[in-house]
């Protein structure tokens, strides 16, 4: 079929319109799994043995301050035994009724509460879900559990639990569950499905303000669009 020239008229009946394609459908997103207790995400076994090993980590300082205290009352039988309680007692052998004594008893007590503090962290912010920062946290809290090699090795066996729950938590099913809760704080929004169809040619957004252009594109007469009167003529 010739091309047809300007000004030829061309049968209607012969013009098609633009194929097109059906829409795609929408990406719908069912959400993450809630529990029907909490109403949060489910909590695996995966995610328990993770908190478990951190509150073990916490409870095993805590019976570790316990012997060392109950060892350093017995230094009025022995100063002995208040130096032989910890290494950092131990390589400095204070006076057990000086400041000095006194001082690495409030250090011993510091370190114990920054070893215990440092587990719940990590444990209750994986119960929490809170997954940006937490598998950091995981290695600092392990980083701090290092003070205990200043103290003896019940102390340092609260490392290993510790230890454990850092390297869950830097796997793929502890990923899955801080995504779970990212979903459950953050929810994709969902696509507009009152999406208007497709119009092409000129648009009446980009038409001249003329009235004309103006009852066309529904905009009316808006007399602040109205030109200026002609200046009054003089005789």
């Amino acid at each position: 079929m010739a091309r047809p020239l300007p000004g030829d008229r061309v049968d209607e009946g012969l013009m098609t319109t633009i194929a097109t394609i059906d829409p795609l459908p929408l990406a719908v997103d069912d959400g993450p799994v809630l529990s029907e207790h909490t109403g949060e995400p489910v909590r695996t076994l995966w995610v328990w043995v993770i908190i478990g090993l951190s509150w073990l980590s916490a409870g095993l300082v805590a019976i570790a301050f316990a012997a060392w205290w109950w060892q350093c009352t017995k230094v009025a039988a022995d100063p002995e035994n208040f130096w032989s309680s910890a290494r950092l007692i131990d390589w400095t052998r204070p006076n057990p009724v000086s400041a000095g004594a006194i001082a690495l008893v409030i250090a011993v007590a510091a370190m114990t509460c920054l070893m215990v503090a440092a587990a719940g962290v990590v444990a209750y912010n994986t119960w929490a879900g809170a997954g940006r920062w937490v598998r950091v946290a995981a290695l600092i809290a392990v980083a701090v559990q290092g003070l205990s090699f200043l103290l003896t090795w019940w102390f340092s066996a609260a490392m290993i639990p510790l230890a454990l729950a850092a390297v869950l938590l830097w796997l793929p099913p502890s990923r899955g569950y801080f995504d779970t809760w990212r979903r459950y704080r953050l929810p994709l929004e969902q696509a507009d499905s009152s999406a208007e169809p497709v119009r092409y040619g000129r648009q009446s957004l980009y038409v001249s303000s003329a009235p004309l252009m103006l009852d066309q594109a529904g905009l009316g007469q808006d007399p602040s669009l109205a030109p200026p009167p002609p200046p009054p003529a003089f005789d």
